[in-house]
């Protein structure tokens, strides 16, 4: 659970975010005890003493930075890891071996040092389909098929977002192996 992004959800949006959650129909399974792989703050913040709203949809870039934050939390791959968590100077620098069933795959860098040869519609295809530049597909576990459905107003947003970021060279093997 990126938690440390999720401590930036607008009110607004957890409240639809459990409405969605309790109007499901329930599933009863055993779930296995939980496996933390990595190692866990010993707290993710202080008290959150005042109401959170999102960025108003006329700042693209603000409201962009939310949408790959913690709505989408883009970032919590695309920005390598330390020992105390996610190293917010060199956000979307890439560099992060994620494994999985798919083999490995390593976070793509998203400044402009890793984008800058990318148009806003190969951008917007990546997100979307999974689809490279180059148009081979890209691997697990960037969420395609959630992905695919976001709005034009929002791909553009978040695009402005990613192409305000400073440039940082690839992120490299990170100090935290995610799992």
């Amino acid at each position: 659970m990126p938690i440390e992004f999720y401590r930036d959800m607008a009110d607004a949006d957890v409240k639809a975010l459990v409405a969605y959650l309790r109007a499901q129909p329930p599933v009863k399974h055993a779930v296995p005890k939980s496996e933390y792989r990595m190692k866990l703050p010993e707290a993710y913040g202080p008290s959150i003493k005042k109401p959170i709203v999102a960025p108003p949809r006329s700042d693209p870039v603000e409201y962009g930075a939310y949408l790959a934050g913690p709505l989408g939390h883009c970032m919590d791959c695309h920005t390598p890891w330390t020992e105390a968590g996610i190293d917010r100077k060199r956000m979307g620098a890439g560099g992060n071996p994620i494994k999985g069933p798919w083999g490995v795959s390593v976070s793509r860098n998203l400044t402009p040092n890793g984008l800058k040869d990318w148009s806003d519609a190969e951008i917007a295809r990546a997100i979307r389909e999974g689809k490279s530049r180059d148009g081979s597909a890209q691997k697990p576990p960037m969420a395609f098929d959630w992905y695919r459905n976001i709005n034009d107003a929002d791909m553009k947003a978040l695009i402005a977002y990613l192409r305000s970021l400073p440039p940082q060279p690839f992120g490299g093997q990170p100090a935290v192996t995610r799992k």
